[in-house]
């Protein structure tokens, strides 16, 4: 009986050891083959103060703003705008980007202290079908 066993333990082992194997490889032939996605382009800043007028979807901003203002992102027409929101519009937007839903956005175009750091302060943000 204790043959059995060992052969058994044996064999589980061998079986254990072929299945990590072959997962292994599985995971490197697919992080291989996976593509890295690009971000999608900034917007050419529009003049200071210019009006913003667009609809799209927004994702809450990802990394270190260039300015404490900026919480979103939004994404049109394959370009990202960075979005900075009072309290009320706030509420809104991240609705919309937990949801993935489309919002519309009216805001004016404004600059923080850096001179690459342009972003849009939004004055309303509705949800659209």
């Amino acid at each position: 009986m204790r043959n059995y066993d060992q052969n058994k333990t044996d064999f589980d082992m061998k079986n254990l050891l072929s299945k990590s194997l072959f997962a292994g490889i599985a995971l490197a032939g697919m992080a291989g083959c996976a593509q890295i996605k690009k971000p999608a382009p900034q917007v050419r800043a529009a003049a200071i103060g210019s009006r913003f007028d667009q609809v799209g979807r927004v994702s809450l901003y990802a990394g270190e703003p260039c300015t404490p203002q900026i919480m979103f992102d939004f994404h049109a027409a394959q370009s990202t705008v960075s979005l900075a929101a009072p309290m009320r519009e706030t509420k809104i937007l991240t609705d919309a980007a937990n949801k993935n839903q489309r919002v519309h956005i009216l805001g004016r175009w404004r600059r923080a202290g850096q001179s690459n750091c342009s972003y849009v302060q939004v004055t309303s943000a509705e949800l659209t079908r």
